[in-house]
Formats: structure tokens, sequence, C-alpha cells
């Protein structure tokens, strides 16, 4: 009996809770839910852009326009869910903002000339031309530049928009070019030329812009093959003569030939288009040769200026010739002008030379043209005598050679 009456009243007591808990979990689904707020807010913008007026209160005047009260509020409702979406896309973009302290300027902006920071400049284009320090509006500090296509040009330090200390200049596809110290947008002290290839070149002094002072000089596979002075972008090829045959090894490193006659013998550097003449000299320890004469295989010569290339450009850098005039060739111009012939800016009549080559780097002369004359103008300068060699009278020469004057130090 009891046990009956207890699951009567279970039972009744279902029946009133169960149709709450359903009511409660319809409540709380989510398709409940957002049935009823999407239809909520379609009712709520339907009313809301219901317009049409009924009634003159339903009017603001302004101006003597009758505005609809409801086209008011819809426009102010619109508004401030179009400020509402900025401020959020702001704020979505505050964080990168806030971790991004380098301001950005056109190349002409009026701001950018009293900025003094970290700054990126964009070019007339509109690429990324600079990023770096600026001071007063000038590029000052330590900074990288940038050509139209992204790549970088300089890295280093600047002063009022010029290279200026250490920096890094590059070629047009990036390859380094040279890296090293810089004054006023030139090479200046000690530094590294690097070939378009990316080998390195040349490692030394520079002054304007040019390989001035000690330094190394590398070939195309950026071995090393000459130690020793240089100016205006030339070999000092006066400082091997007086130097022995070791002393001219030691600081020349590439390939040569030896050219042997019956008395003399003639040595050609190849790699930096120059030859040498050495005799034998009392005073030196095992009778060693000593280079008397320097053969420059150019028909140019570096002066002051541009390189001169004429007759009357040496006499404007010189002066007056103290010779001009017709003389024998010797053995060490004879192997000259054949390897100028090579090159092809020899004599348009060729000189003849017969030689025996036993070894790659050996050839002996059996004869060459002793009767071939040749045009020769003579100048000094600095102790040293320069003869051009030359065809003819007033023609531009083939090449030249160095001598020290008698009784000047070398």
């Amino acid at each position: 009996m009891g046990d009956n009456l207890f699951k009567v009243l279970i039972t009744s007591a279902k029946a009133k809770i169960t149709p709450l808990v359903t009511r409660i979990k319809m409540w709380t689904s989510w398709n409940f839910i957002r049935t009823h707020l999407i239809s909520s807010i379609r009712d709520f913008f339907t009313s809301l852009f219901n317009v049409r007026p009924r009634h003159k209160k339903d009017y603001y005047e302004l101006f003597g326009w009758l505005i609809s009260r409801r086209l008011a509020f819809a426009m102010i409702v619109v508004l401030g869910v179009l400020s509402l979406c900025c401020l959020f896309s702001v704020h979505s973009v505050l964080p990168s903002a806030k971790t991004e302290s380098v301001k950005t300027y056109n190349y002409d902006s009026i701001l950018l000339r009293f900025a003094d920071e970290k700054v990126r400049i964009r070019g007339k284009s509109g690429y990324l031309a600079y990023e770096g320090q600026v001071k007063n509006g000038s590029v000052t500090g330590y900074g990288t530049l940038y050509n139209p296509e992204g790549v970088v040009v300089y890295q280093g330090n600047f002063d009022r928009n010029k290279y200026q200390g250490q920096g890094t200049r590059y070629y047009d596809d990036g390859t380094m070019m040279y890296t090293g110290n810089f004054e006023q947008n030139l090479f200046e002290g000690s530094g590294k030329l690097y070939r378009a290839s990316g080998t390195l070149a040349y490692d030394g002094e520079f002054a304007l812009g040019k390989k001035n002072g000690q330094g190394k000089l590398y070939d195309s596979g950026g071995n090393l093959i000459y130690t020793g002075g240089f100016s205006q972008d030339t070999l000092l090829y006066s400082e091997l003569l007086g130097k022995t045959v070791s002393e001219v090894s030691g600081a020349y490193a590439g390939k040569r030939t030896l050219y042997e006659g019956e008395e003399d013998f003639v040595v050609l550097l190849e790699d930096i288009d120059a030859m040498y003449l050495g005799e034998e000299e009392e005073d030196t320890l095992d009778g060693e040769r000593i280079v008397q004469q320097v053969l420059v295989l150019k028909n140019t010569f570096p002066a002051a200026g541009p390189d001169c290339g004429t007759i009357g450009e040496l006499r404007d850098y010189f002066g007056e010739e103290d010779y001009a005039g017709n003389a024998a060739i010797t053995l060490a111009e004879a192997v000259g002008a054949a390897q100028m012939e090579a090159r092809g800016n020899g004599f348009r009549r060729e000189v003849e030379l017969e030689t025996t080559s036993e070894y790659e780097d050996y050839c002996q002369v059996n004869r060459y043209d002793e009767d071939y004359v040749i045009y020769l103008y003579s100048f000094h300068r600095d102790g040293l005598i320069y003869n051009f060699i030359c065809q003819d009278k007033e023609e531009g020469f083939s090449f030249y050679t160095i001598e020290q004057m008698e009784g000047e130090a070398v």
C-alpha cells in the first residue's frame, strides 16, 4: 500500500516537472536563441526604417525643411554602426602600429625635413628607397638604400645624404661591389673591391674612388697576382725598377714567361700587362739580375687627369720631349711589339720574332729583326725616363718603357 502511494507521488511530480524542463531546454538551445534574435533584429529594423510619417509630430523642422523623425533616427543609428566598425578596424591594427615604430615619408614630404629618427622614405614612384636614420631631414647615420626593383644599393653610414664612413656598395643585381670606407660617396681609405661576378678584385687603399696606395690585386678567379703600390687605379710599374728577380717574384704571383736572348732576358708578367728587362749587377749577391727597364703593354698613359693616348696629350703632361726620332728596335721592344700584335694593338708592319719553346713558361729567342725601325718619343719626370714606342712620327704609341735616370735612386 505504502509503495504504491510513493510511486503515485513520483509519477505526479514528474508530470509537473517534465514540461518545465522541456521548456527550459528549448529556451536555452542555440537554434531558439538565434531564431528569436534574428526575428527581433528584423522587426527592429523594419520598424526603424518604416519612415513614412503619420502625423505632424513625426517631423523635425530644419532650415525650413521637414525631416522625418524616424529617418533621422535611422541615419543616426547607421552612422553609429559605421563609427563602431571604424573603431574596431582601428583597434585591430593598433597592436601592429605599436610594434611598428618606424614612420614612412614620401621623398618630398615637408615633415621629413623635421625628422630626427629612424624612418622609411618612399621614392617618386612609391617604392621603398631608404630605411634608416635621418637628421634634420637629411640621411645621416646608419641606413640602407634601395633601387626601384627593391635591390640594396648601399648599406652603411651616411652623412647629409652621402656615403660617409664604413659601408658596402652593391651592383644593380645585388652583388657586392665594394666594402670598406667612404668619403663623400667615393671609396676612400681601406676597402675591398669586387667584380660583378662576385670575385675579389682588389684589397687595399683607395683615394677619391680609385685604387691609390698599397694594395693587393687578384685575378678573375680570386687568386692573388700582385702586391705593391697603386696610383689613380694603375699599378706603379716604376716600383719594379731596381728590384732583384727574386723580389719581383715575391711581389708578382701571376703567370710569367721568360724570353731569353744571347745576352739579355725579358720576363712577361701577363696578368699585370707588363714586362721587365733584367741585367746582371756586379755588386749583388750571387750575381742576381736586377730590373733595369719595365715595359708597360698599354697604349694609354695614366696622367693626373684623363689618360694620355696621343703624343700631343703626352706633351701637355710632360712638356717638350727630350728626344724624338728613329731608333733600332731592341730585344725587349721586339717581344713587347709581338705581345701587342697578339692583342690587336700592334704595328701595321709586323716585327719578325723567332722563338723556340720547350716549356710553357720559357721561350728561347733565336732571332728578331734588329733592323726594324721604330719612332721613339722620350720624356722624363720625377727621376724616370719614359720612352713611347710608335710606328711612325706623330702617331699614337703602342706601348711604353720606364727606366731610371742615371744617378737617380728609385
